[in-house]
């Protein structure tokens, strides 16, 4: 005896699964139990063609192991043909309505295949009379009923990934704070500078640009100059932490670019700052 089945079908969410289904089996016929003919030494076959719609259900039970159960509906076509003595006593095709149950186990080898286990009970409602003018009594199929363990393969056809995002874009400035009318690097400013040099190793910049801001307190001529003595403490600490020098320029803008908008006289921490642009020369 042989069965072999083909499905495909679609797995929706929480395990409810509906397939289509053909199927193509052979059996050998034994005794009268599939056909009502007296005597003795019956040799034959039955084979079946079989289109059903299933749907089952898949339990989760670990990870990997699911258990199944389900059913289907369709038509089945019978070819029957058996005989004894080298005469033919049945022989014909004759089509049905057909049902099945199945339960079983699936273990997911990957995350798209799985390996199968169940038993089906299948049947085909023929009610119908096969026999040959050779046949001694009438040769009738009533149902053709099977118990079958299959073992098999499902292959999810899964959809492609989507692209990965984006990369967030990559980060070019940095800014370094100030105490009131200095230019010395704080720890807290060391520890930006750091963070810029490895993100400019990281990035291969190419070209930096450190530029000098102060508040609004004192002379636009001595902020100009306090401005600048800012950016060259930074460009320092970069060469200091392996920076080539050619590789960074500066420049000092004195009061004319606040971060926060300020009248004149006010010491604004925000604005006593120097900015480090990785792509300052591009």
């Amino acid at each position: 005896s042989a069965l072999f089945l083909g499905t495909v079908g679609y797995r929706m969410p929480y395990g409810l699964r509906l397939e289509a289904e053909i199927g193509w089996d052979r059996h050998d016929v034994n005794g009268s139990d599939r056909v009502f003919l007296p005597g003795t030494g019956l040799d034959g076959k039955i084979s079946n063609l079989t289109g059903l719609l299933n749907a089952a259900w898949d339990w989760h039970i670990t990870p990997r192991f699911d258990f199944t159960v389900g059913a289907g509906i369709g038509v089945g076509r019978a070819d029957v043909n058996f005989g004894s003595g080298g005469f033919d006593f049945a022989n014909g095709t004759h089509n049905g309505y057909m049902w099945q149950a199945f339960t079983g186990f699936a273990y997911s080898i990957t995350d798209n295949l799985d390996l199968t286990l169940d038993w089906r009970y299948r049947s085909i409602s023929l009610n119908k009379s096969f026999g040959t003018a050779f046949a001694p009594f009438e040769a009738s199929v009533k149902n053709d009923s099977e118990h079958a363990v299959m073992l098999g393969l499902r292959w999810y056809l899964v959809e492609a990934a989507p692209p990965p995002p984006p990369p967030p874009p990559a980060v070019k400035t940095f800014i370094v704070f100030f105490d009131f009318n200095k230019s010395n690097l704080t720890p807290e400013a060391q520890a930006v500078v750091t963070e810029a040099v490895k993100t400019a190793k990281q990035q291969g910049a190419v070209r930096i640009l450190v530029t000098g801001h102060t508040d609004t307190v004192g002379s636009h001529s001595y902020n100009q100059g306090l401005s600048e003595r800012r950016a060259s403490s930074v460009k320092e600490e970069m060469v200091h932490q392996g920076m080539a020098p050619d590789d960074i320029g500066t420049v000092g803008r004195s009061f004319d670019e606040p971060l926060v908008p300020t009248g004149p006289g006010v010491r604004e921490p925000q604005n006593r700052r120097a900015v480090i642009d990785l792509g300052g020369g591009s």
